[in-house]
């Protein structure tokens, strides 16, 4: 007998239901849940649905450089790109999986798959209307999706290249510095750690801790106009109406589609979106709280070296 809705529900999603994006909310945990049971009952890698994620972003980026049903088929490939993106992490947690190789390839893929997706566009509208601006418009959303994704992640990025590493080699790190205060206020529990690392217990993420709610405010809104993954499903919407409406004449851009438009949109908003956080990373010194936190949850783990029996293994 099969793994139980309920079952799936609690260890594959409730344990990081806090972390949950809008996108997540909306379609994500109802469309992947499905995969996932079929991975769960049928004893499948979770690394299946990783390559199947790369697989299905490459082909739907690929097939947005048609028109008509390619493109509409390329859209809908981009949205199983997400699907199973969230099936891999749930099949891990079921499975008890923690593979660091593999979230570095996962975190890889995306970095590959968003910029080409409006490159797909980009190069599609432009076969189709000979619009040189769509390729501009493709390199500036692109752009600016890999660039705030790059931004979140600088904290981490150089505590582990300059602080862990000179904590390694013996030199003094800014934790020395940091007060019992500091390191309370901004300590949180890491979201996935491999149990081979982790030397003293800390405690997992609760469970219980709140999720992304969708109410009638800002948050909610610049969340549902700026998240790429509900971007997705707009495109295919998009590339759906297409199908059934005539071009139409878009003055300066020349000849536009619904699909024109959904880049369009992208082109502005999402450059605009990065600026707004860069202004916002800067005011509130993201960087430096986020450190702190880093250097406060590094406090409880210390790499432990292999044994003289596992390294002749490895070799």
């Amino acid at each position: 007998m099969g793994a139980s809705w309920k079952e799936l529900r609690e260890v594959c999603q409730r344990p990081v239901r806090a972390g949950n994006d809008v996108a997540g909310l909306l379609f994500g945990d109802h469309a992947s849940l499905v995969i996932t049971k079929l991975f769960v009952d049928l004893g499948l890698s979770p690394n299946y649905a990783s390559v199947g994620f790369l697989v299905s972003g490459l082909v739907g980026a690929a097939l947005q450089v048609g028109s008509g049903a390619w493109a509409l088929a390329g859209a809908v490939a981009l949205v199983m790109y997400y699907v199973l993106d969230c099936v891999d992490g749930e099949v891990a947690r079921w499975q008890k999986v923690v593979n660091v190789q593999w979230g570095y390839y996962d975190y890889l893929f995306h970095m590959l798959i968003k910029p080409l997706a409006f490159f797909g566009v980009g190069l599609g509208l432009w076969r189709e209307f000979d619009a040189s601006w769509a390729l501009c418009a493709a390199f500036a959303a692109s752009t600016a999706t890999l660039w705030r994704k790059i931004l979140i992640e600088i904290p981490g990025i150089l505590f582990l290249k300059d602080v862990l590493r000179r904590a390694r080699a013996g030199a003094s790190t800014a934790s020395e510095h940091l007060s019992t205060r500091d390191s309370n206020a901004h300590a949180t529990s890491p979201a996935s750690v491999p149990a081979a690392v982790a030397s003293a217990p800390v405690a997992a993420h609760p469970v219980d801790a709140p999720a992304f709610q969708l109410h009638l405010d800002l948050v909610t809104l610049r969340a549902l106009l700026t998240n790429f993954d509900v971007g997705l499903v707009l495109l295919t919407l998009a590339c759906a109406l297409d199908l059934v409406l005539a071009p139409f004449d878009a003055g300066p851009l020349g000849q536009l589609d619904a699909r024109g438009v959904w880049l369009v949109y992208y082109a502005v908003v999402l450059p605009l979106d990065f600026v707004d956080y860069l202004i916002t990373f800067l005011r509130r010194r993201h960087f430096s709280t986020e450190m702190k936190r880093l250097l406060a949850l590094a406090h409880h783990f210390h790499l432990e070296e292999p044994r003289p029996d596992e390294r002749r293994t490895r070799a």
